[in-house]
C-alpha cells in the first residue's frame, strides 16, 4: 500500500502524475477500506506519519457503499488527511527569484541569460530555454519572516509532472544535482538522500538570509521540460522546525521554456460554411512534441542542416507556400493563387482568406512549404460548403495547465487553442483538488482561471467554456463546465468534500445551473467511472470516450484505454439503459489543447459539434440534445441519422407494428476508410470502406424496438476514429423530447 506521502504535496518528493498511480486490488464495496476497522490497523500508521490528527469518517460505509472498480482510495485518503495537517507558522515562509540561466547543451543555440543586480528587477522575465535542453539554473531563496530553525529542511523540486529531470543533492556527475549554500560560514546547508533536499545546521537561518540554489549545479546540468509553457516553476518548500511536514513557498522561481526549431506545418480550416462565405486557414509552425514554434526566416538556405533554436519571436519573416487541390473546386473558382507568400511576426500563426463556391461541395487542399520550408506539408481538413441552419465546429472540452498538473499558463493554453490548433470552442479543467496548490483552496488561482477564459471569450468567433475537473479518486473524474454567458463565478464544488464528493451529490450541487458534467477515461486507468451512480439526463447527457488515455466506448476499440475494465465501457452502460452521446477530448497535460494527439502517439480526443450559434447558449443546447460525434484526434465531417432523427436523438418506434427504417450516414473523411461499423444495442455489422473519401451511404436497416440504440464508427487508415452519437429508441406512444432534426438539414 502506497504510504501517505506519496499522495500529499505537503510530504511528497518523488514526482508524480495521473498515468503513475496504481492501486493494490481492484474493489466494488467499501468495507474493507475503512482504517478504523481492524483488518486495517496498519494503515492508521500512514496517515498519522504527515497528518497531525485524522479521523475516518464515521457514516463513510453508508455514503459511499460502492466505488469505482479501481478506486485511489490511498489519494482520497491523502486528500483528507493533507486538510488536517497542522503546519509550524514559518513553514512555507520565504520567496525565491531567479537570477542566471546557463545553457549546457552546446549543440542548441546558446541562451544564456544573468538578471541585473537589485531587488527591482527580481521580476523582470527570463527569456525562453529551448525545451528537453540541459540547463544551469540559478536562484536566489530568501528566509521568511519567522527564519528557519536548525534543524530545518528545505526542499528543492522542479515542476513535479512530465519530463523535467528529478533534483538530487548526492551526485555531482548525474543529471540534476543540486545544490544550496548559505552566504554567511556559520551555517550549512545539509545535503539528504531522495532528492534537492538540504538540513540547516550550525544554527538557526534569520528572516532576510539568502540562500544560493543551482539547480543543474553539474557538468550534466538539469533537463527542462520536454513541453513550452511560461511561468514553469522551480518549487521550493520550508519544513522549518524540521518535523516532516513542509509547505510550498507562494513566490517561487519560474521560468519560460520555449519550443526547438519548427519540424512541421498544420493547416486547419473551418469544418464546414455556408455557401459562398470568407473561409479562412489557419497555418501554424510546431516542432516535434507540437510546441508552439516560430517560424524560420525566409533567407535561410532550403534544407539547411541547421536546428538552431531562434528566441526572437518578434521579428518579422515571410513564408512561401504552394496550394493544391485533392478534391473539390479548383483553385481559379476559390481564388487563390497556387502559390503564396505570407508575412507577419515569427511567433504568429499564418492565414489564407478564399471564399467558398456558391453551390454545395467538399474542399480538400493540401498545404506544402517552399524555400526555408521545404518538404513541410499539410492536408488540410475537410470543408463542407452547405446550406443549413446548423454548422459543426470542433471544441476541445478537457484539459490542464502548470496550474495543476499540466504545463504552461491559462494564457498559453487559450492561444494555442484558437491560433495553433484552430478550435471554435475550450474548455480549460485544472483539478479541483489534485496539483501542488489545489484551486479549491487556492481561490485567488480559480479566479485566474476564469478571469483568462472570459479575456479570451470572443462569441462568433472562439467561445471558451469555463469549468473543472471534479477528481474524485473513489467514483472516477468528471469535468464540469459552466454555459452563463456572464459567468461572475464558477462554483468549484470539491470532491474532497463530504457535502459533494459523490456524483449525486455533485449534480444536486449543481441543478438550476446551466452546467453540464463528463465522465472520462470512464473504462479503466486512472481511476473508472462508477456507473452505480446513473447519469444525470439533464446533467450529464454526454460521455467522453476518446483522450490520451485512450478509448472508452467499447472492448473492440482499436486503442482501448490503459487498464481498461471489462463491464466499464459505455457500450455497457448504454446497454444498462443509459442515454449518453459522445465526444472526444485531449485531456491534454502538454499546453496542446485541440493537438493533444501530437505528442501522445495520434491517440487524443475531439468533440464535433452541431450547433446553430456559436455560443455558450448554443453549445449547451446542442450538447443537451446530444447533437455531437467523437474523435480521436482526427476532424472528418460526420452526419448520421435513421429516418428524420439526427444522432443523439429519440426515435419514435411501434412494438406492436414494427417497420423498417433508413439509416443515412455522411461522412467526410481525413485518410482512407478501412471500415464502418454499425452498432445496434452491441452488435457490430462491419461494412468495409474502400479506401474512400466521402461517404454518402443509405441503408435500409430492420426494425429498432423500444430500448435500442444505434450508433456508427468508422475507423480510417492511420488510426483515425470517429463515433456517431447513439440514436434511441422510443416507444411511438410516449412523448419524444424534441431533439430530432438531421444537423444537415
Amino acid at each position: 500500500m502506497l504510504t501517505l506521502c506519496a499522495w500529499i504535496f505537503a510530504g511528497c518528493n518523488g514526482q508524480e502524475d495521473e498515468s503513475a498511480i496504481s492501486s493494490d486490488s481492484m474493489v466494488q464495496t467499501t468495507a474493507d477500506m475503512n482504517p478504523n476497522s481492524a483488518r486495517n490497523e496498519g494503515r492508521d500508521d500512514a496517515l498519522s506519519e504527515q497528518a497531525s490528527s485524522f479521523t475516518f469518517p464515521d457514516d463513510w460505509d453508508r455514503q459511499h457503499p460502492i466505488l469505482s472498480p479501481n478506486a485511489k482510495v490511498e489519494a482520497y485518503l491523502g486528500s483528507l488527511a493533507e486538510k488536517e495537517i497542522v503546519f509550524h507558522p514559518a513553514d512555507g515562509g520565504g520567496r525565491a527569484w531567479l537570477v542566471a540561466q546557463t545553457s549546457i547543451d552546446t549543440q542548441w543555440q546558446a541562451s544564456d541569460w544573468r538578471r541585473a543586480d537589485g531587488p527591482s528587477h527580481r521580476e523582470d522575465p527570463s527569456p525562453p530555454v529551448p525545451v528537453s535542453t540541459a540547463q544551469k539554473i540559478e536562484l536566489v531563496f530568501e528566509v521568511g519572516p519567522l527564519g528557519i530553525r536548525e534543524g530545518g529542511i528545505l526542499y528543492v523540486m522542479p515542476e513535479p509532472f512530465w519530463s523535467w529531470s528529478e533534483a538530487q543533492a548526492e551526485t555531482p556527475y548525474l543529471v540534476g544535482y543540486t545544490t544550496a549554500t548559505a552566504r554567511l560560514a556559520d551555517v550549512e546547508l545539509v545535503p539528504m538522500v531522495g532528492g534537492g533536499i538540504f538540513r540547516v545546521e550550525g544554527r538557526a537561518l534569520e528572516p532576510g538570509e539568502q540562500i544560493d540554489i543551482v539547480l543543474g549545479a553539474g557538468s550534466m546540468g538539469t533537463i527542462v521540460d520536454e513541453f513550452a509553457g511560461r511561468e514553469a516553476e522551480i518549487l521550493v518548500a520550508v519544513d522549518a522546525d524540521g518535523d516532516g511536514t513542509r509547505r510550498w513557498i507562494e513566490k517561487s522561481a519560474r521560468l519560460h521554456i520555449g519550443a526547438r526549431a519548427g519540424t512541421r506545418i498544420i493547416a486547419l480550416g473551418p469544418a464546414d460554411v455556408a455557401p459562398g462565405s470568407s473561409i479562412e486557414l489557419n497555418i501554424a509552425i510546431v516542432d516535434e512534441r507540437g510546441n508552439r514554434a516560430l517560424w524560420p526566416d525566409h533567407i535561410r538556405e532550403p534544407n539547411a542542416n541547421d536546428d538552431r533554436v531562434d528566441l526572437r519571436g518578434d521579428r518579422r519573416v515571410a513564408s512561401e507556400f504552394e496550394i493544391d487541390v485533392i478534391q473539390g473546386p479548383s483553385l481559379e473558382m476559390l481564388g487563390l493563387n497556387p502559390r503564396v507568400e505570407l508575412d507577419g511576426p515569427a511567433a504568429d500563426a499564418h492565414r489564407i482568406r478564399f471564399t467558398a463556391p456558391n453551390t454545395p461541395d467538399t474542399i480538400r487542399l493540401v498545404i506544402r512549404g517552399r524555400g526555408a520550408l521545404a518538404d513541410f506539408e499539410s492536408v488540410v481538413n475537410p470543408i463542407v460548403v452547405r446550406n443549413s441552419k446548423t454548422r459543426l465546429i470542433w471544441a476541445d472540452l478537457h484539459g490542464h495547465t502548470g496550474l495543476s498538473d499540466g504545463t504552461g499558463t491559462p494564457e498559453d493554453y487559450f492561444r494555442y487553442a484558437r491560433e495553433i490548433a484552430r478550435l471554435d470552442a475550450i474548455a480549460l479543467t485544472d483539478h479541483d483538488h489534485w496539483g501542488v496548490r489545489p484551486i479549491d483552496e487556492f481561490h485567488e488561482i480559480a479566479d485566474r482561471i476564469l478571469t483568462t477564459s472570459e479575456r479570451f471569450h470572443d462569441p462568433g468567433r472562439f467561445v471558451t467554456i469555463p469549468g473543472y475537473e471534479w477528481t474524485s479518486w473513489l467514483h472516477g473524474h468528471r469535468h464540469v463546465l459552466y454555459f452563463d454567458e456572464d459567468v461572475a463565478q464558477t462554483p468549484i464544488y470539491s470532491s474532497i468534500d463530504p457535502a459533494t464528493d459523490r456524483p449525486d451529490e455533485l449534480w444536486d450541487a449543481l441543478r438550476g445551473r446551466n452546467a453540464l458534467t463528463f465522465a472520462h477515461h470512464s473504462a479503466g486507468e486512472p481511476v473508472a467511472t462508477n456507473w452505480f451512480f446513473p447519469p444525470d439526463p439533464l446533467l450529464e447527457p454526454l460521455t467522453e470516450i476518446s483522450s490520451i488515455h485512450g478509448m472508452s466506448e467499447a472492448d473492440d476499440v482499436p486503442i482501448p484505454v490503459a487498464g481498461a475494465i471489462p463491464g466499464n465501457f459505455v457500450r455497457d452502460v448504454l446497454l444498462r439503459g443509459a442515454r449518453l452521446g459522445f465526444i472526444g477530448s485531449g485531456d491534454s497535460h502538454d499546453g496542446h489543447p485541440g493537438l493533444a494527439k501530437l505528442a501522445a502517439g495520434d491517440q487524443g480526443g475531439l468533440a464535433g459539434i452541431f450547433t446553430t450559434s456559436l455560443d455558450r447558449k448554443g453549445l449547451l443546447g446542442a450538447m443537451r440534445a446530444r447533437h455531437t460525434f467523437a474523435t480521436n484526434g482526427i476532424r472528418p465531417w460526420l452526419s448520421v441519422s435513421i429516418d428524420a432523427t439526427a444522432m443523439g436523438g429519440g426515435l419514435a418506434v411501434s412494438s406492436t407494428a414494427p417497420a423498417n427504417h433508413r439509416l443515412h450516414i455522411r461522412y467526410e473523411a481525413t485518410a482512407p476508410i478501412l471500415r464502418i461499423d454499425l452498432i445496434r444495442s452491441g452488435r457490430v455489422a462491419l461494412i468495409d470502406g474502400d479506401g474512400a473519401l466521402s461517404l454518402d451511404f443509405e441503408r435500409i436497416i430492420p426494425p429498432l424496438v423500444p430500448g435500442d440504440f444505434h450508433y456508427v464508427r468508422i475507423i480510417q487508415e492511420g488510426g483515425g476514429v470517429a463515433w456517431s452519437s447513439p440514436i434511441f429508441a422510443d416507444r411511438a406512444e410516449l412523448e419524444i423530447a424534441p431533439n430530432a432534426g438531421s444537423p444537415d438539414n
